[in-house]
């Protein structure tokens, strides 16, 4: 008994060492330049690391140099086996409110180890809640809408089905 409690012991601190120690920095600057590749920047005013993720205040979001949102905060947070993304208070700019909802209050990615080709995508905002899956193994992106109503020009792209509204598409 007392070897399962100290291999135990063992591991949780070897756990915690990981998360603690990780470069979480550098890692985001990795994720950073995997997103210019896809045309994404994120300009960030002030970043701050934590015992168990990342904080990026004000940052600005560009999509093939033309300036999208402003974000309150995006913060990441991870125990390895639970990885969470959450950016709250987006701005869109005024060229997209047409297509796009003016503000939305939060966004939440969320991957586990139980489900590794998934991740879990939750949206709220004035056009009430989102919510949907990411699936990596068959690079396709499926969200239910609750009021397709209030998303304007995007209302076009969902569609409809026994369960209710949809947007579905591939990448």
């Amino acid at each position: 008994m007392q070897m399962v409690k100290r291999g135990l012991l063992l591991f949780l601190l070897l756990w915690a060492g990981v998360i603690v120690f990780m470069p979480k920095e550098s890692l985001y600057f990795a994720l950073e330049k995997r997103l210019a590749k896809e045309g994404i920047e994120i300009n960030e005013a002030k970043i701050e690391e934590g015992l168990f993720g990342l904080t990026l205040r004000q940052p600005v979001i560009y999509v093939e140099g033309i300036k999208v949102a402003r974000v309150q905060k995006i913060r990441m947070y991870t125990l390895l086996f639970y990885t969470s993304i959450k950016a709250e208070n987006i701005e869109v700019e005024k060229g997209f409110h047409r297509y796009v909802p003016a503000k939305v209050e939060k966004v939440w990615f969320i991957h586990t180890l139980l489900h590794p080709l998934e991740i879990s995508v939750t949206v709220k905002g004035s056009f009430g809640t989102i919510t949907g899956m990411i699936d990596l193994k068959k690079h396709k992106i499926h969200l239910d809408v609750t009021h397709p109503e209030k998303l304007g020009i995007l209302q076009r792209e969902i569609k409809k089905n026994k369960k209710g509204w949809y947007y579905e598409t591939s990448f």
